[in-house]
């Protein structure tokens, strides 16, 4: 880990161990956003983590952004900080000023569903695969409901339009369903990475028949098959950062293939990582007094978030037919970028 990323891991873990008291949560399902925690956020230049030095950012690279993503996994952050902090890369890149304040963001992939409804200053929207937009709160309507974590969420029937002059074209570095897709995949590895650990303190205190859980073969198992789904979704999460950071340094290729693949094997994972944590917890897993509900809500919450297993599936599949039997291997090996430079 480098010096600079050290640094901004500290910082992160600081402030989102202070937004993950117990009393936060409880205001989250009140309704009630941590605005003290959040305006913490932002003093501290999260928010503005990948945004250039000339545009009052920190011009900090996509993975060191993406570790970050994964911290605020790992602790359940009750608040929209990577929607905002991709959202305002986005436009930035688009050459408009993002409003202050939390952003929600709305691409082509997933529902159109967008945390803190009455919270965001903007909503910022991708009415194209090379365009990108926002549109100021208030000119538009929610749905209003809540998401399987207990957060506020608004649903929209259809994007709203962009008013004039609040849109610009993207280079094809930076398509925002790509780069929500790989962020939300992050956030998910560091979530099943949090469960793993509650998961395996809990058998290994817990005992049964005057030995701990953890003694018995069968419980083995079953932690070994959720570790082998955690592993798995954090290496898929880091190649395609990893896709991400080479497409943005030689201005050429897609990491979307990638990216496709990594948040279909998170968002298939939810299911088998949440399920055996619950079995192996029994009852006082699903009790508020446990932390364990709040990181598995929240894992069935980001499973649909950005597009879920099927979209992403199909998305991959597409693109593996339209590559045509010649171009598949090198589609799977390669990275981005590599066979165009050819």
């Amino acid at each position: 880990m480098s010096e600079m990323r050290q640094l901004l891991m500290d910082t992160a873990v600081r402030l989102f161990e202070a937004a993950s008291m117990d009393e936060v949560f409880k205001a989250v399902e009140e309704g009630r956003r941590p605005l003290s925690h959040w305006r913490a956020l932002e003093e501290n230049g999260l928010v503005d983590l990948l945004l250039p030095e000339e545009a009052g950012g920190a011009a900090v690279g996509f993975g060191d952004a993406m570790a970050v993503a994964r911290a605020a996994g790992a602790f359940a952050l009750p608040l929209p900080l990577v929607e905002t902090m991709i959202g305002r890369w986005l436009l930035s890149g688009a050459g408009l000023g993002a409003p202050a304040g939390p952003l929600g963001v709305v691409t082509a992939a997933g529902r159109l569903e967008v945390a803190w409804p009455d919270e965001i200053s903007a909503l910022v929207v991708s009415d194209a695969a090379d365009r990108v937009g926002w549109v100021a709160a208030g000119e538009f309507e929610f749905e209003h409901g809540t998401n399987g974590a207990g957060e506020p969420v608004g649903r929209l029937r259809e994007p709203p339009p962009i008013p004039p002059g609040q849109s610009g074209g993207l280079d094809s570095e930076r398509s925002p369903s790509t780069l929500m897709a790989v962020a939300r995949a992050a956030m998910i590895a560091g979530a099943m990475e949090r469960v793993l650990d509650l998961t395996i303190e809990h058998v290994q205190g817990r005992v049964q028949f005057g030995r701990p859980l953890a003694r018995f073969q069968a419980v083995q198992q079953l932690v070994a098959v959720m570790a082998s789904h955690t592993a798995v979704v954090g290496v898929a999460a880091d190649t395609a950062i990893a896709a991400v950071e080479t497409v943005l340094d030689r201005h050429v290729g897609d990491a979307t293939f990638m990216a496709g693949c990594a948040k279909a094997r998170a968002s298939e994972a939810c299911y088998e990582v949440t399920r055996i944590a619950h079995q192996l917890h029994g009852a006082i897993g699903y009790t508020r007094e446990h932390d364990l509900h709040r990181f598995t809500r929240r894992l069935w919450a980001w499973r649909d978030a950005d597009g879920d297993e099927g979209y992403w599936r199909q998305s991959v599949g597409e693109m593996a037919i339209r590559s045509g039997g010649a171009g598949l291997w090198p589609l799977l090996v390669e990275t981005p970028g590599a066979a165009l430079e050819r």
